[in-house]
Parts: structure tokens; sequence; C-alpha cells
């Protein structure tokens, strides 16, 4: 069973992504820069909804190890594989210089991440940079099988306080290796271990809307705090996390029970996050002051929809437009960024470039979906009936890569 809010925020967050880059890529520049960490957010947002819906999966299906690698082996790798072919066809098709053995070897082993930013092990291609979170991501599956078994519950623990020690070292471990992508995987899971513990405990607290909408206003806040000069910073996007936990909650639909999480919960700390971006000024007085009224905001459009009596209207738009596009924000993820980066070397219209490269990611994530998986499935589970994956088997990550111009200006 596909869950309603959960579906919406996965498919949604993937076209604002496919947007994102459509602007981004454009040859006249991103418009504006009040947006320009948005997609750091949508890759904390995907890494809490990974690990929850891999609880919320786990939990009604439980696999065993092999079981478990092996679906998401199926489900992730051959169209990555694709995703990938496409890239290196773009490369050329370009133009582009062709990265080395190495590096392509890296990238189809699922080691690779952003040069300018990580680039521990092989930096990701030019031409599919988004694909440098598939790092983050498999590393965390492979670590989550680890775990199942008999002591399944106090080795994800010992798990967790191994993340939060390798936050500090995250920051203190400053070469390009091997070594530090390890200790980047598990700053970074402590992210997706929020998202898995939040189904885990999801009976122990609730939250009303007007909560959720203040809480969901703070994220953006946080999510342009500086600690360092880090721009991927595992440390605020903890904190991001945290704070992101009324908003999941609220997505499960599940009855309230436990306690109750009050706004004011939320209130004292956004007022010192405000505080903290009007003092230290780690980003424009602008953008600090339009995102500083983003929980209120959000609290106002929730009441005009309760006044206005359009909250049936907005939850069959929910219901429908995730359960179109939840469906096709993988295939949409690993293949647009590769279509813009070649239109966006030959088309010069903007409009133009936008008309041309659209259609043609909308097809090639048709056919992956439609085509190419299903004869995957055909041919690995030997003709057997095949449950088509709900958000609970594939909840994924679309991450962005973040414009250099990002680090300095929120």
């Amino acid at each position: 069973m596909k869950i309603t809010y959960l579906e919406f925020l996965r498919g949604m967050s993937c076209l604002f992504i496919v947007g994102w880059h459509l602007a981004f890529l454009a040859p006249t520049g991103h418009p504006t820069h009040l947006t320009a960490f948005w997609g750091t957010d949508a890759l904390i947002m995907f890494f809490m909804l990974s690990g929850l819906v891999i609880n919320l999966s786990e939990s009604r299906k439980p696999k065993t190890r092999k079981e478990f690698i092996k679906n998401r082996f199926i489900r992730i790798y051959p169209q990555f594989v694709v995703g990938m072919l496409l890239g290196l066809l773009a490369l050329y098709v370009t133009g582009s210089v062709f990265p080395s053995f190495k590096v392509i070897l890296g990238n189809f082993l699922i080691v690779s991440t952003m040069k300018d930013y990580m680039g521990y092990i092989v930096p990701s291609i030019e031409s599919n940079l988004p694909v440098w979170s598939l790092a983050f991501e498999v590393a965390f599956y492979v670590l989550f099988s680890f775990t199942i078994g008999r002591n399944q519950k106090k080795a994800l623990f010992y798990w967790f306080i191994i993340a939060l020690i390798a936050i500090p070292a995250f920051f203190l471990k400053t070469d390009r290796d091997a070594f530090t992508h390890i200790i980047a995987v598990f700053a970074f899971s402590s992210v997706w271990l929020v998202g898995y513990y939040i189904y885990e405990y999801r009976n122990l607290f609730y939250v009303e809307k007007y909560t959720v909408l203040f809480g969901l206003g703070i994220l953006p806040l946080i999510s342009r705090m500086q600690f360092s000069a880090n721009f991927y910073d595992p440390l605020k996007y903890f904190i991001f996390s945290i704070f992101a936990i009324p908003f999941f909650r609220f997505c499960l639909q599940l009855p309230p029970e436990g306690k109750k999480i009050k706004m004011i919960y939320l209130i004292i700390p956004h007022t010192l996050f405000v505080i903290a971006a009007l003092t230290i000024r780690y980003m424009p007085l602008t953008n600090t002051i339009v995102y500083s009224t983003f929980p209120y905001v959000y609290m106002a459009i929730g009441f005009m929809i309760e006044k206005l009596k359009l909250k049936g209207f907005v939850l069959k738009f929910i219901d429908k437009a995730g359960s179109m596009t939840g469906k096709y924000s993988y295939p949409l993820y690993i293949s647009h960024y590769t279509v813009l980066f070649v239109f966006s070397k030959y088309i010069h219209n903007v409009l133009l470039y936008a008309i041309v490269s659209l259609p043609i990611i909308a097809v090639i994530a048709y056919g992956l979906e439609n085509w190419f998986q299903p004869v995957v499935l055909r041919y690995v589970k030997k003709g057997k009936p095949i449950k088509a994956p709900g958000v609970a088997a594939e909840a994924y990550n679309p991450a962005l890569q973040a414009p250099l111009i990002a680090a300095k200006s929120a």
C-alpha cells in the first residue's frame, strides 16, 4: 500500500529537481540565487524518506540480507547503467573531455562524488552529476543489510552512535581519499537513520497541521546555516533532519498517539535561528528576511486552504500527482541531467531549450520505467510474477549538485 503524502513528496520533489537543473543549465544561467540551496534541501528530505520507507517496507515484509540486497540492486543498478551510458554518449556528442578509465569505472561502481565539494575516490562525470548521491544511498543500503538479523535494533543503535561520531570527524579529516569517503558516508547516514527511527517510533508522538507547516517553514533557514566552509555539512543536515521529524510523522497519515509535539517547541529554536542569521550574516539580509517568514507564510497558506474549503481539492491533487510522478521519480532522476546537458550546449534560446528537452526527458523516463525495467525484472526473476514496487520499496533521494555560487549566497 502506498502512502499518499510520501508518494507526493517523492514525485513532486523530483519534478522540482528537473526544473532546478533546467534553470541551472539554461544558456542564460540560473535567474535567482534565492533558491540556490533548495537542491540540498531535497537531498536531505530524500535521505530521510529513504530511511523511513526502508523501515516501513521491512516492517511489513521482512527480507533476508540476500533478498534485500538483490531487490535494491534490481531496482537501482540496471537503470543506473543506462543513465551512465547516456552520460558517456552526451560527452561524445558535445565533444567534452572524456574522463579516465579509473573515473569511468568508479562511476559505474557507484563510488563517485561531486568533484568540487567531495571527489573522495573519483568525481562524478560532468554529464550526469546528480548520480553522486547514489554513492551515499547505496552505501546506506549496504550498511543496513549488515544489520539484518536477530540483533538488528542493537546494530542500528551502534550504527547511529558511529554516525554521530563521524560528524565531527568529517571536519577533521580533510584529505580526499577512500577513508574520508567512508567517514562522509557514516556522517550523512545520521540523516538516513533519523528517517528510519521516525517510522520505528511513530506511535510515541504526533503533530498537528499548523505545527507541521511551521516546522516545514523552518527547514530552508536551517539548510542555509554555515557552521564551516564545507558546502555539504553533515552537522547542519542532521539538525535539519531533527526539525523535519514533525513533517514526516504527519506524512505517515497515522492517527495521533503518544506525546503531542507543541508549536512552542519549534517557535523558540526558530527565533534563535533568525537571530543567528541576522547576527552572523552568512547570507544576504533580504534572503534572511524572506526565509525567516516562511513558517508563518506556510501557516497562512494552510489557513486559507481551510477557510476557502479547498482541502478536498488539495488532497485530490496530492493523490493524483503523487501516484503519477512518484512512479517515475527514479528514471527521471537518473536521466534528466544528461538530456539538459546536451541541449544546453547547442540551443541558446532558453524557451526552445526547455521545449526540446522536457519531452525527451519524459519519453526516456517513461521508457525506462515501463519498458526497460519490466524486461530486467522478467529476466532476473525468471518469469515469476512481480509486484509493482511501491513507495515503501523504492523511495529514492534525487539529490542536486550544488552550483558553486550557492556556497556564497543563499
